[in-house]
């Protein structure tokens, strides 16, 4: 479960009030003016997680100020990097017959009249 929503979004508004060179600590700061209920629960997500776990097993999530800091590298790096074109199929691909839709209740059904063969018109 994601411990903080929208990451992109706030990061991108936190980056937007820093100067153009800024360090990781004074991100951390504008991070919590601008989003303390998020800070909050980041903190608590947190501790949360160290109480439930034994003494001298290793908490998976980081310290809270490490948390912002990685989900920071993690968004400048994917920001740097050229998004991959999907290859172009050349070979067309034919589309699916659709369903057929089922008739209302209330509509009459329509039959279709049937074929005529050697042995029906004798019989007639």
């Amino acid at each position: 479960m994601a411990v903080l929503h929208k990451k992109e979004e706030k990061i991108q508004a936190v980056l937007g009030r820093l100067a153009k060179k800024y360090t990781d600590e004074q991100f951390v700061e504008m991070f919590i003016k601008l989003y303390s209920k998020d800070w909050g629960k980041i903190k608590s997500a947190y501790i949360k997680q160290s109480q439930d776990k034994e003494p001298g097993t290793i908490i998976n999530m980081p310290k809270p100020e490490v948390y912002l800091k990685q989900i920071l590298a993690i968004y400048l790096q994917q920001k740097d990097e050229p998004k991959i074109a999907e290859p172009v199929n050349e070979i067309p691909v034919e589309e699916k017959p659709k369903k057929k839709v089922k008739a209302d209740a209330d509509a009459p059904l329509e039959k279709k009249p049937k074929a005529v063969t050697k042995k029906t018109a004798a019989k007639k």
